[in-house]
């Protein structure tokens, strides 16, 4: 099995668990090596806000949303990490596009 596929497959057991930095910790090293996989990028923004680590959530998710701006759960997550930093105002806009996109907000 591809190293690669085996410590994705350990971070998306770890995110399932709700082991969140652990997921992170098996994530970034991966996205340094495949930066323009988008599955890895939405799982590691995921742990990021599952572990609060909410600015680094948000950076993540506005490079999915500047990288795919009709990706409605990009918009959502990058919503809701801007609602737990209390930025409502920032917020509102990506949860009415995410809305729009067609994401169950």
């Amino acid at each position: 099995m591809n190293i690669d596929l085996l410590s994705f497959e350990m971070a998306r057991d770890a995110f399932d668990e709700r082991r969140f930095t652990d997921a992170v910790r098996s994530l970034e090293p991966l996205v340094d090596r495949h930066p323009d996989d988008r599955s890895l990028r939405e799982l590691l923004a995921r742990s990021y806000f599952g572990a609060a680590m909410l600015g680094k959530a948000e950076e993540q998710a506005r490079d999915l949303v500047r990288r795919s701006p009709s990706d409605a759960f990009a918009h959502l997550l990058l919503s809701r990490a801007l609602e737990r930093q209390s930025r409502h105002q920032e917020a509102r806009g990506h949860r009415v596009m995410a809305h729009v996109l067609g994401a169950e907000v």
